[in-house]
């Protein structure tokens, strides 16, 4: 028998594109991801693109990107140019790391973000919950539409920052948002700068490359003083390496053999505010957007909230918060069908061979996740928001439930370590929010935009909240 003949990059079929910049005018858009997309529609499940000449092969096909995943670090690394961006702007941590380097920071981030550091963490999950609950609140007495993506960017980034290193910034009560503006300023530079065919600011610096390098040297003399301070407050408090009260003291003490440097840690605590505020907020969003447009969903998790906690506004507890197996099922299902990574690149450390597909080394590869994520032959209705697919007792009606498919975590083993806890955040907010209003959206569903930056977010959701204890 004759082997099949290897599939190289010069074979693969590609859509239509510039003569000299290739894909790039197409590409470089606000909705990059739904380009893609489209050109999963027009050349089949895996082709190539370029950019101004650099070839990159684009795989939407769930068993090859699956094997991707589970290949690295060994075979695969993220995108270099991910790396280089994130390090000259002082971010050494494990969402760059490659390697030996990514196996010195893997250990130490999984325990500070284990299910025994998470469920300590709920305090502050709660606490965040009801201040965005009494907020939302007064809009709604009000009647003011409420812009959802952006007051869940507080909600995330109060979170996300007390429990990265304690500080209550009260970003949701307008107490002190500046350091949650320079964050504004900084993650959409980071997409900008990773994207640009030509690093203009290495030799030109620009207005908004300024306000850029000023961003990020206000956050890094706040997160080096927390360092310092967590370091003291750890001597002082011997009891704390029993019980850590938030993720930089747990860091600390997993890393009193020195593993990593400061700026490491640093690099560590930098990348939990990349990770931990624009996804999660992003996909709260995507939910309350599904909510808005399915009453009898709400319906119902308003049910599971008043049996399982009737008499607290919101979960009172971590165990509580696991019996809500509905309002899960919902956040998985908006999860699906809005993933905020629809795509996720990266490059071979080596010439490999993958279901006869060549690819070289350094050779690059998008790995475009969504179309499966909504493809009937994954799963059963695959455009319709139906949580029962994700319930054990409804899944018979289902056909088709295909979640290893879904990659909005990542996966193999450098599936993102923060997943528990973003979980953990969405379900409390969704359901506490669902006790308490009904929802109907201020503009019409097409008005609704998909927008990628760093992650994708729906830009122009405007939500009316209804209390529903004085909708009458």
């Amino acid at each position: 028998m004759h082997r099949k003949e290897l599939i190289k990059i010069k074979d693969l079929s590609s859509p239509k594109g510039h003569s000299i910049l290739g894909h790039l005018p197409q590409f470089n858009t606000h909705n990059k991801h739904q380009v893609l997309e489209r050109w999963v529609d027009e050349c089949g499940d895996l082709f190539k693109i370029n950019f101004v000449g650099k070839e990159f092969i684009v795989s939407a096909k769930p068993s090859l990107n699956n094997t991707i995943l589970r290949l690295r670090p060994e075979k695969f690394k993220r995108f270099s140019k991910i790396d280089e961006i994130l390090k000259e702007m002082g971010v050494s941590g494990v969402f760059n790391a490659e390697g030996a380097h990514w196996k010195r920071h893997r250990k130490p981030i999984a325990e500070a973000l284990n299910m025994q550091h998470v469920k300590g963490y709920y305090p502050i999950i709660l606490d965040k919950t009801n201040s965005l609950l009494d907020k939302f609140k007064t809009y709604s007495k009000e009647n003011i539409a409420i812009d959802v993506q952006k007051e869940l960017m507080l909600f995330t980034i109060d979170i996300t920052t007390e429990i990265a290193f304690g500080h209550k910034l009260d970003t949701i009560n307008n107490a002190d948002n500046s350091f949650q503006k320079h964050l504004e300023v900084i993650f959409p530079m980071i997409n900008e700068r990773i994207t640009a065919p030509i690093p203009i600011w290495r030799f030109i610096k620009r207005k908004k490359d300024e306000v850029l390098q000023k961003s990020i040297n206000a956050i890094e003399k706040i997160i080096y003083e927390f360092i310092d301070e967590s370091r003291n407050k750890i001597k002082n408090n011997p009891e704390l390496k029993a019980q850590p009260s938030n993720f930089l003291e747990a860091l600390l003490l997993a890393n009193e053999n020195d593993v990593f440097n400061d700026e490491e840690v640093y690099g560590n605590i930098f990348t939990m505010l990349l990770a931990g505020e624009d996804t999660t907020s992003n996909s709260i969003s995507w939910t309350l957007f599904y909510l808005s447009q399915h009453p009898e969903v709400v319906n119902k998790i308003r049910e599971e909230a008043n049996t399982v906690y009737f008499n607290d506004d919101a979960p009172a507890s971590f165990e509580k918060l696991s019996e809500l197996k509905y309002t899960n099922a919902v956040v998985q299902e908006a999860i699906r069908l809005k993933p905020t990574t629809p795509q996720l690149y990266f490059e071979a450390n080596e010439d490999i061979e993958i279901e006869g597909l060549l690819i070289p080394k350094n050779g690059k590869v998008i790995l475009q996740n969504k179309v499966a994520q909504t493809s009937e032959a994954y799963f059963t209705n695959a455009n319709s928001f139906e949580p029962e697919r994700w319930l054990v007792s409804e899944c018979p009606m289902h056909k088709k439930h295909s979640p290893q498919v879904i990659k909005a975590f990542g996966g193999g083993p450098r599936y993102c370590p923060g997943m528990f806890l973003a979980i953990n955040e969405m379900v409390t907010l969704v359901s506490t929010l669902c006790k308490h209003f009904n929802f109907k959206l201020a503009v019409k569903p097409e008005e609704i935009v998909e927008q990628f930056e760093f992650t994708m977010y729906p830009k122009n959701l405007l939500v009316e909240f209804i209390n529903i204890k004085s909708k009458n």
